[in-house]
């Protein structure tokens, strides 16, 4: 509405506000989704990849013919990152798309760059995100409970995000919309806290995963 009501006091012309409004609808995009959408599809993944295998007895498979649980849980995380970046990168090229469809190629390209670093950090955060699932994926062995509690989960950090920020930013989620918020970060915690986590949850996930009792 604002950018609009510019346009109607004459103080932009129609091609600036479509340059505005182009360049920044991939970043648009990415902020009504990342907080919940891009999680939980990466929640389905993840349950799809791990906690279906390990209740049908696939999972079991590969370790009878000989694959080290280490080596099974690298090859499974390295796949959900994989899976993760392959929503990200959709994403970001059909929203791209879409604006040059709608405001013309110009305004999307002086924005590609600076639209692609936001989209490299989100997923970094959502890298994050799915290992922590990863790592919940093997205590929970139900696909439905196990996206049940990953909505849940995001619920209250969307919450704690907006109530407590100074606290927030030492979890994950926090940037999920920080990113894309064009906020002031400290990128450096963000990175500490983004790669950090994915690599936390990954070693657990590997420790928890060489010691778990395979039932079927």
């Amino acid at each position: 509405m604002l950018v609009y009501s510019i346009q109607v006091k004459g103080l932009l012309e129609k091609e600036d506000i479509d340059a505005m409004i182009g360049g920044n609808f991939p970043v648009q995009v990415l902020g009504m989704i990342a907080d919940i959408v891009l999680p939980v599809l990466a929640t389905l993944f993840v349950t799809f990849l791990f906690t279906d295998e390990a209740n049908s007895g696939s999972l079991k498979l590969p370790l009878l013919c000989g694959q080290s649980r280490v080596k099974l849980i690298t090859a499974k995380a390295v796949v959900v990152l994989i899976g993760s970046l392959a929503l990200v990168a959709v994403t970001f090229i059909a929203s791209n798309i879409v604006a040059v469809m709608f405001w013309g190629s110009d305004s999307v390209v002086a924005s590609l760059f600076q639209n692609a670093l936001i989209y490299a950090n989100t997923y970094l955060a959502l890298a994050g995100w799915s290992m922590v699932v990863l790592f919940v994926s093997i205590f929970i062995k139900n696909s439905g409970s196990m996206v049940g509690v990953a909505v849940i989960v995001l619920v209250v950090g969307c919450i704690l995000s907006s109530a407590s920020p100074k606290i927030a930013q030492y979890e994950v989620m926090y940037y999920f919309k920080a990113f894309v918020s064009l906020q002031s970060l400290n990128y450096v915690l963000a990175m500490s806290v983004c790669i950090g986590t994915a690599l936390m949850f990954f070693i657990l996930s590997a420790i928890k995963f060489r010691i778990l009792q395979i039932q079927k």
